[in-house]
């Protein structure tokens, strides 16, 4: 995987009692934060616990910190750290850091949040105490300076029933439960099941791990303790809700993100279907395949749109487009620079507020 990986290794205890762990503190670009999260993940009490911090191919200082961070620590565990050639995605990083992992149990973190000293030591427990092959907690979250905006919290689609994800599954064949990655931990045995290929470029885990664990039936728990500090700023993709005036070239950074996003969101969709005909009779759950093939024709066409001609984004509204999907096609069916002007507009009503 990328470079050659560089390791400093410590004493551990491999006891019964301490099942090897492995914690894998994953970043891309996050200079300004990745030196809180590994010191929150050096500062973990487990003991029998391994280190990897893996860098998704950084175009800013990231993985230099990182560096500079291991080589400077003489704490109690051992520590591996690694780069990517190229940027792979989270859903490839995560099953190419699971693959170098010694450890039974895969603890995943951000490289902008912060997990508590206890984090590894409580999912062990849940894990031996209950079987499952997944695990995440409560959170509190914390702003861009570190500051907690709230505590012992759940994320939202772990209730949701709603979520798009629950909808790739028929009913009749009971609930599904899903994964929070910034808090997740994974048996890893889950990733012998993971089936990508190599230009699955997928931008989260999550979704597509709790669909691979409800295929496969195993248990998914979501544990009430808070473990991690997760951290949300407003350059997040998900952080819609924030609006205020953008310049022109804001604009189309975020356009560009959106259809970056959207060629993920497609891969995902091709994804699941691969596992569907891949798990074969190890497949305790069926997807829905109608549903998530009119789903990869929504993504191709968010992913290509600025690219579509006038008539291509015209028969897409009438042929194409589910009604969820209206609110954002509609305000670009006229092209780019129709969109960037309604879109200034509306930010500058919103500051005249």
């Amino acid at each position: 995987m990328g470079q050659d990986a560089e390791v400093k290794r410590y004493q551990t205890d491999c006891s019964p009692e301490y099942p090897p762990v492995t914690f894998a503190l994953i970043s891309y670009n996050q200079e300004r934060f990745i030196a809180e999260a590994i010191a929150g993940a050096f500062a973990q009490t487990y003991p029998s616990l391994e280190i990897i911090i893996s860098d998704d191919c950084s175009s800013d200082d990231t993985f230099r910190i990182i560096k500079e961070a291991v080589d400077s620590y003489h704490g109690p565990h051992k520590v591996l750290f690694m780069q990517t050639p190229k940027n792979i995605g989270t859903l490839m990083h995560v099953a190419s850091v699971a693959k170098r992992a010694a450890g039974a149990l895969l603890v995943l973190a951000a490289g902008d949040d912060i997990s508590k000293p206890e984090r590894c030591g409580e999912l062990v427990e849940i894990w031996k105490a209950t079987g499952a092959w997944a695990i995440s907690s409560r959170f509190d979250i914390i702003d861009e300076l570190g500051l907690v905006h709230g505590t012992s919290l759940e994320s939202a689609v772990v209730d949701n029933p709603n979520y798009r994800l629950r909808k790739y599954f028929y009913e009749g064949e009971g609930g599904i439960s899903i994964v929070h990655g910034a808090t997740s931990a994974y048996d890893v045995k889950l990733f012998d099941y993971l089936h990508i290929s190599d230009n699955s470029y997928i931008l989260s885990e999550d979704g597509a791990l709790s669909v691979l664990l409800n295929m496969l039936g195993e248990k998914i728990v979501n544990f009430h303790k808070s473990l991690v500090f997760y951290r949300q700023s407003p350059q997040s993709l998900t952080n819609a809700g924030r609006r205020k005036f953008l310049s022109m070239v804001e604009i189309a950074e975020n356009e560009l993100k959106i259809e970056v996003m959207a060629r993920s969101q497609y891969n995902r969709c091709s994804f699941f279907l691969g596992l569907n005909e891949h798990l074969g009779q190890r497949k305790v759950r069926t997807l829905n395949v109608d549903l998530i093939k009119k789903d990869m024709i929504q993504q191709k066409a968010r992913s290509r749109w600025t690219q579509n001609s006038f008539g291509e984004r015209i028969k897409f509204v009438f042929n194409g487009c589910s009604r969820s999907s209206l609110s954002w096609v509609l305000p670009r069916v006229f092209g780019v620079r129709f969109f960037y002007l309604v879109k200034m507009l509306r930010g500058f009503v919103y500051i005249r507020r």
